[in-house]
C-alpha cells in the first residue's frame, strides 16, 4: 500500500527534530539539576537539624530545668537519704522526666521559661522547628549527692530531642505534594553545671 505523496514528504522532514530532541535533553537535565539541589537542602537540613539539638542541650545543661520542682528536689528531706550520701538509681527517678510543649511526666512541675529558652535558641539554627517538635529528657544516671548545697541533688543527664520535622522539596511536580519525614535528633550531655 503506498502512502500519499504529502503524508510521505511530512514523515522524511526532518526541519524541527532538533528542537525535539532539545526539548526532551532539557527536560531531563532540569529534574536532574533540582534533583541535586534537593538533595544538597536534605543534607543541609539533615546538618541544621543536627547542629541544633547539639546546641539545644548544651544551653539546657547550664540554665534551669524544664521541670522546675527537680531543681529544688532535695534527697534529704524529699528522699530520706542521708546528707552526702549518692542518690541512687531508680524510686523516683526510675523513669525518665519527659517535658514536652504542653507538660513534664510525673509530678515534677514545668518551667514554661527554660523550655522557650531551648526552643528559641533551637529555632535561630533551624528556624523550621516548632515547640511541638521538641522533648527535652532528664535522666538520672547516679550523678548527685544528697543535701547538695551547691545545686540540684542529682546532675541528670539532658537529651534535646527534635520529632517530626520532615523535608519538602522544590523539584517541580514534587514541590508542595511530597514530603519525606526526617528522622529523630537527639543530642545529650550531663547537667552538671545547672543553675540553682
Amino acid at each position: 500500500m503506498m502512502l500519499p505523496a504529502k503524508i510521505s514528504r511530512f514523515l522524511r522532514q526532518c526541519s524541527g527534530a532538533s528542537a525535539a530532541e532539545f526539548a526532551m535533553v532539557f527536560l531531563i537535565f532540569v529534574v536532574i539539576v533540582f534533583g541535586i539541589i534537593d538533595f544538597s537542602r536534605a543534607l543541609w537540613q539533615w546538618n541544621m537539624a543536627e547542629k541544633a539539638a547539639q546546641m539545644g542541650v548544651r544551653l539546657a545543661v547550664v540554665n534551669d530545668m524544664v521541670p522546675a520542682d527537680l531543681m529544688t528536689w532535695d534527697g534529704v528531706t524529699d528522699g530520706g537519704y542521708n546528707v552526702g550520701t549518692e542518690v541512687p538509681l531508680g524510686g523516683t527517678f526510675a523513669n525518665a522526666i519527659v517535658c514536652t510543649s504542653v507538660g513534664c511526666s510525673g509530678q515534677w512541675g514545668f518551667d514554661q521559661t527554660a523550655f522557650d529558652r531551648i526552643l528559641t535558641r533551637i529555632q535561630a539554627l533551624y528556624a523550621g522547628v516548632q515547640a511541638e517538635n521538641l522533648v527535652v529528657e532528664y535522666r538520672h544516671v547516679g550523678l548527685g549527692v544528697a543535701g547538695n548545697p551547691l545545686g540540684p541533688d542529682i546532675d541528670p543527664a539532658v537529651t534535646v530531642k527534635l520529632t517530626g520535622l520532615t523535608f519538602d522539596f522544590i523539584t517541580p511536580g514534587l514541590s508542595g505534594v511530597a514530603s519525606i519525614s526526617m528522622p529523630d535528633f537527639a543530642s545529650t550531655l550531663t547537667a552538671e553545671d545547672s543553675t540553682s
